[in-house]
């Protein structure tokens, strides 16, 4: 077409080029970047590697609809440009935050690109529609004429009220730029109220956070003091068990050394009644054996006595009847002597059975100390058995102490690592929550930066309408000068030419030959200035 734009900043700095005055510096952009439109731009793919979904300044060469569309809507191109997930990467960054800056920039890309679409597609229908009502049919050069006269004769009239019309159009934009002033201000105060307002709701969050945080503190530190508590209860308990076990143990060991003890007087006293009880059969049996003895030797005394007597008697019958009662002594003689010996006989047969009386006792007292050795081994046995079963159980005890101290310990690192992993949840969440707030912080600090181009692009439309206006304007007061001056001129000629028609008139009374001729040179000269001047203002006009 001719023309092409660039647009080289978020101000959509447009330099434009046409055949006109800026016909050098247009062909050399053209031959050195070539005009693309938003299709285009929507179709590439950016090489902006960065973390944030901000846009760096454009350097793209867009057609002029697109670039009007883009002006007009204050929208960046590098915007409109196809961005990878891998683009949004940094170091350190989580997925997830990575993942949501791409879907927001390209929510943000599909948007943008609507609004430019549409307008672009209605700059284009206002472009076709005025062609349909400006180049529908063509005019001869009569109508043309009379156009031109028509316009020529109602110019003024028709300045006057462009001019009117035109003040009332720019009073009319100054009071809409006035209002749109006083509403922007309006718009920057909500903004600022609703940003003031965000900042008490996040200074609000941030004191419920730390409230919320000293009362979990305080919480785990009651808890703590419980847990402390309950074990200290717990190991009081275990040490009073341990106590009463121990004092139990004690008063059995006690019970058992008095009953030990009590077992020993016991044995002791029957060994000393047995020792006694033995003593005395001992005593009794020897006294029983001298007084058996003493009985013997007495009834042997009193024997030999009466033997004696008898003796004496038989003696002194013996003179008498010796021979007769020889044979009756030797009998008796013999009847003492065994009786002496049977005696003796059951006196060792008594020392015997003593004897072997005392044995059995004796027998009887060792095994009886052999029992009662072997019951104190088998308490003792017993002792030591109910003492390795209470190392046992106090073993046991432990190892169950041991077990529960190590599930606990357990129970609590499962609870540090599930409110560890609770934190990271929370604090991802929280990452999240805050990255899409800074995402709407952003979109919306673009939204206002956009708003700005917006007013500014209108701002220069309106400048540059209202300088199109006072140069139209300066245009119709030269050109109505010029038509001024122009009548002055014609009515000037009109009365020399009347002046001379009127000499030549006076001339050709005396010589009508030369009169004609003169009116000739009059009318051709004439004719002559009146195309010179045609052509002076044809070339103007093309200036």
């Amino acid at each position: 077409s001719g023309t092409h734009c660039m647009v080289t900043s978020p101000m959509a700095d447009i330099s434009i080029s046409s055949t006109g005055s800026k016909k050098k510096r247009g062909k050399k952009q053209s031959l050195s970047v070539r005009a693309q439109s938003v299709e285009e731009v929507f179709g590439q793919v950016s090489d902006v590697v960065a973390s944030t979904i901000s846009a760096p300044p454009p350097r793209v060469v867009l057609t002029p609809r697109s670039a009007e569309a883009c002006l007009k809507h204050g929208v960046n191109p590098e915007v409109l440009r196809i961005r990878d997930l891998d683009s949004f990467w940094e170091v350190g960054i989580d997925p997830e935050i990575q993942r949501m800056r791409h879907e927001v920039y390209s929510n943000r890309r599909h948007e943008m690109m609507k609004i430019v679409r549409s307008e672009r597609k209605r700059l284009l229908n206002r472009e076709e529609a005025a062609k349909e009502q400006g180049g529908g049919a063509s005019l001869t050069p009569a109508q043309i004429l009379a156009q031109q006269q028509k316009q020529n004769s109602t110019l003024v009239e028709i300045e006057e009220r462009r001019l009117a019309k035109m003040r009332r159009r720019q009073e009319k934009e100054l009071e809409q730029m006035l209002q749109f002033e006083v509403k922007m201000d309006e718009i920057q105060q909500e903004m600022k109220r609703k940003n003031d307002k965000e900042k008490a709701m996040e200074e609000k969050r941030i004191r419920e956070k730390i409230k919320r945080q000293r009362q979990m503190a305080e919480d785990r530190r009651v808890r703590e003091l419980r847990r402390k508590a309950q074990e200290d209860a717990e190991e009081e308990m275990r040490n009073q068990m341990q106590e009463e076990m121990f004092q139990r143990d004690m008063v059995l060991l006690a019970e058992k050394k008095r009953a030990d003890r009590k077992a020993k007087v016991q044995a002791r006293i029957n060994d000393e009644e047995r020792a006694r009880k033995a003593e005395e059969h001992r005593l009794s049996t020897q006294r029983l054996f001298k007084e058996q003895q003493a009985r013997l030797k007495a009834s042997a005394d009193e024997r030999a006595r009466k033997e004696k007597i008898r003796m004496d008697k038989v003696q002194h019958k013996r003179n008498l009847d010796q021979m007769a009662h020889s044979q009756r002594r030797s009998e008796i003689q013999n009847r003492i002597l065994s009786n002496l010996d049977m005696a003796k006989a059951r006196e060792e047969k008594r020392k015997i059975d003593f004897f072997q009386k005392k044995d059995y006792h004796e027998r009887l007292r060792n095994q009886a100390l052999a029992e009662q050795a072997k019951d104190r081994e088998m308490k003792n046995r017993e002792n030591f058995l109910m003492e390795q079963k209470r190392q046992l159980a106090l073993q046991a005890t432990r190892e169950k102490e041991e077990q529960d101290k190590e599930m606990m310990l357990q129970k609590f690192d499962n609870d540090a690592k599930f409110v560890e992993k609770l934190n990271q949840v929370r604090g991802k969440e929280h990452a999240l929550l805050k990255e899409r707030e800074n995402l709407n912080k952003q979109l919306k600090q673009e939204n206002v930066e956009r708003i700005k181009r917006i007013q500014e692009y209108k701002r220069l439309e309106t400048l540059r309408k209202i300088s199109e206006g006072d140069q139209r304007t300066e245009e119709m007061i030269r050109r109505k000068e010029e038509i001024i001056a122009q009548r002055r001129r014609a009515g000037l000629k009109t009365k020399m030419q009347k002046d001379q028609i009127m000499e030549v008139l006076e001339k050709s009374r005396s010589n009508g030959s030369q009169a004609v001729k003169l009116l000739t040179a009059v009318l051709s000269d004439t004719g002559t200035t009146t195309k010179k001047k045609k052509k002076k203002k044809k070339k103007s006009k093309a200036e």
